[in-house]
């Protein structure tokens, strides 16, 4: 549960709020910033091959400084972005991530969202996918959809537990499509 009072981004800080997941670890769930390329660096880097894979749909190590540049700045009007953050030894960690691209006409975005793997499983996802799923609204966005590779059973479980359609990409069977319709969702 987010302790902030806040469910909109407006009233959301840039510093954000902290939450608690399951099993009562507390983070720190705020808007991802520019100057976050290093903390996202290491991030994408500690995902497992698997993970990387199913989050990017590549088998890449390190990211380029194009993408990271790409998923630190974030274009207010169409998109937003989240990370997840815990303090260790004195620094901070990212421990995961979500964020959507809205289409031009804004009536759909697109979403995308990645915890580390040592955090699954613990409702952090959860957490940072019901963040986007309460912007996208009051932004009146309709839709939400992801792509996602079709043996990535965890991807299927969560978006079960978000009550997200799925079907098999007509145009590539390595892929699923799911999505759900925010307007008449309890997601």
């Amino acid at each position: 549960m987010v302790t902030s009072t806040a469910q909109g981004e407006s009233s959301t800080s840039s510093a954000g709020a902290e939450a608690a997941l399951k099993d009562g670890t507390r983070v720190r769930i705020r808007p991802i910033h520019e100057n976050d390329v290093e903390l996202e660096r290491q991030f994408i880097e500690a995902l497992s091959p698997t993970s990387r894979r199913f989050r990017f749909l590549d088998t890449m190590r390190t990211p380029s400084e194009a993408l990271l540049k790409q998923m630190t700045t974030i274009d207010n009007t169409t998109d937003a972005a989240y990370v997840a953050t815990i303090e260790v030894a004195g620094t901070t960690r990212e421990i995961g991530v979500a964020r959507f691209s809205a289409r031009p006409d804004g009536h759909d975005c697109e979403l995308a969202v990645a915890v580390a793997d040592e955090w699954q499983n613990k409702g952090l996802g959860t957490l940072l996918v019901a963040r986007l799923i309460a912007i996208a609204r009051s932004r009146g966005i309709g839709q939400m959809h992801s792509s996602d590779a079709a043996d990535n059973t965890s991807m299927r479980k969560f978006a079960e537990h978000l009550h997200f359609r799925h079907e098999r990409d007509p145009d590539d069977a390595t892929q699923v499509l799911y999505s759900v319709d925010l307007a008449h969702s309890a997601a």
